[in-house]
């Protein structure tokens, strides 16, 4: 049996390696905050959620992200089902607790280890009777070929048929009357090749033992204090059932594994809608994007919103709308804390929801994929630095050309303004340049005018300039316009907002 929520030809992998720039991306995307949503404490949702992703940083597939943005969509058009199935699963799963089997506490003796796996699997059964049973529920309403897939998969392999033939050898694996079995003798006399048979079932009633002409057996009893015997015969017992022992403690663990599996790939979906629940609370508005491929150069979007933002501030805060389509650059300049930074999460925090099967924080989203993401943010000074900023800066984007690949996104915030306007503008120029002869998008913030000045004029008809808004008074609308970069980021103003105005 196949979960195949995630996926419409594999299994979730829950071991996978993240790619290699996410560990920067998800700290300059602020993706602890999100996470921290979609898992709501649980601390398994958050590990499937965060790896969900880390993989999303990655190439984005667009098979995929179409399989799970329908999936997703019948996961919000009926939220409590979906959330009952995962509990379902989750019970499940905890079930295993009540048994011993499986803690490794009587792992050596065969015949324990039977009893305990036949005793598990005997509950595994009755809750995929349950499974089965939403699922037969539910296929009417799910439209989504995840789903659908899912729900006819446990139709076709747990039918009644199957309960039947499950129930009839877990009956049999009890030996409520005794156990058969069959040896040769080995060199010494002693016991080889042993063999368990079927022929345990109930006994003929007394006429039948009468009349019926069996063939001579003999039988040893043992006495009631015959430890010893009682220990040898144990043992006989255990040679006899090892292999079914085995066998069943793997037919236990391939369905244990298969709830394993259905709970991780559940999981993703109840934490889409855990963090769905909070940001519409919130009234931030949310869509499920479209997109194009690699290399379209599509981005248009009405009100974009952090979701980061408003889960911080606890409230919706303002978006933005971009038309950007045809465009290799995206430079964003103007006023200091006019909600720039917050800006670029927002259109990185879109394509990593995107490439992950997401719902995006805007009322419309229509971009393109990417080959992967990668952001080079500014970083505070530190002890653990073994050089200078501007080092630091550099080594970081010497990995990070390393492993950046033709239609990627490049996320820049502040980059090189850890030196002089000049050298730092010749750096950013040069960094760009490069990334888009490559075939790369990038959009960046930047107070460097000299670097905006001139990026303007490189391919002007692929770049969009845009400036945070300020208003006569001084205040900030924290919106972004179309406009060229000034040559101050008006700092007087945040020296008015806290020290007064200047009244000399």
């Amino acid at each position: 049996m196949k979960a195949h929520l995630l996926f419409p030809d594999r299994d979730f992998d829950p071991k996978a390696d993240p790619p290699p720039q996410w560990p920067e991306l998800a700290q300059d995307l602020e993706v602890d905050t999100l996470l921290g949503a979609m898992a709501e404490g649980d601390a398994f949702l958050l590990d499937v959620a965060a790896r969900t992703l880390m993989a999303a940083s990655g190439a984005g597939d667009a098979r995929v992200i179409s399989y799970r943005q329908a999936a997703l969509q019948d996961a919000l058009d009926h939220p409590e089902q979906v959330r009952a199935l995962y509990a379902l699963v989750v019970e499940a799963i905890d079930s295993r607790k009540k048994h011993l089997f499986g803690l490794g506490l009587f792992g050596r003796y065969p015949s324990f280890n039977l009893r305990g796996a036949v005793e598990l699997l005997q509950t595994f059964v009755q809750y995929l009777r349950r499974l089965r049973q939403q699922a037969d529920a539910l296929s009417g309403s799910f439209r989504s070929e995840a789903f659908g897939t899912l729900f006819e998969s446990l139709k076709r392999d747990i039918s009644d048929d199957y309960f039947d033939t499950v129930q009839e050898h877990l009956e049999t694996l009890r030996f409520r009357h005794g156990v058969l079995l069959s040896s040769g003798l080995g060199p010494g006399n002693a016991g080889s090749g042993y063999v368990l048979h079927a022929g345990n079932g109930s006994r003929p009633g007394w006429l039948v033992r009468l009349l019926h002409q069996a063939p001579p057996q003999y039988t040893f009893r043992l006495a009631e204090r015959d430890e010893a015997g009682a220990q040898a015969l144990s043992e006989l017992v255990d040679r006899g059932i090892n292999d079914v022992a085995n066998a069943m403690a793997q037919a236990t663990d391939h369905v244990l594994s298969f709830f394993e599996l259905l709970r991780a790939e559940l999981g993703f979906y109840v934490a889409c809608l855990n963090l769905q629940q909070r940001l519409a609370a919130l009234d931030v508005p949310l869509c499920i994007p479209t997109f194009k491929p690699i290399g379209a150069l599509q981005l248009r979007t009405q009100a974009l919103r952090d979701p980061t933002l408003a889960l911080t501030l606890q409230r919706a805060p303002v978006g933005n709308t971009l038309e950007a389509n045809g465009k290799n650059l995206i430079a964003v300049t103007g006023a200091n804390q006019g909600g720039k930074s917050t800006f670029l999460r927002s259109v990185g925090l879109a394509q990593l929801m995107l490439h992950a099967g997401l719902f995006v924080a805007a009322e419309s989203y229509d971009g393109e994929l990417a080959s992967g993401l990668f952001s080079h943010y500014k970083r505070e000074e530190d002890a653990a630095m073994q050089g200078g900023k501007l080092d630091e800066e550099l080594d970081r984007m010497s990995v990070m050309a390393d492993q950046i690949r033709p239609g990627a996104l490049w996320l820049s915030n502040e980059s090189f303004a850890s030196t002089n306007e000049r050298e730092g503008s010749e750096l950013l120029l040069q960094a760009v340049d490069a990334l888009r002869q490559r075939g790369i998008k990038v959009a960046l913030v930047t107070h460097l005018f000299d670097a905006a000045r001139r990026l303007q004029g490189q391919n002007a008809d692929q770049v969009l300039m845009l400036r945070a808004q300020r208003r006569d008074d001084g205040g900030r609308s924290f919106r972004l316009e179309a406009g060229e970069a000034l040559q101050t980021s008006f700092g007087a103003d945040l020296y008015a907002e806290v020290f007064g105005p200047d009244e000399s």
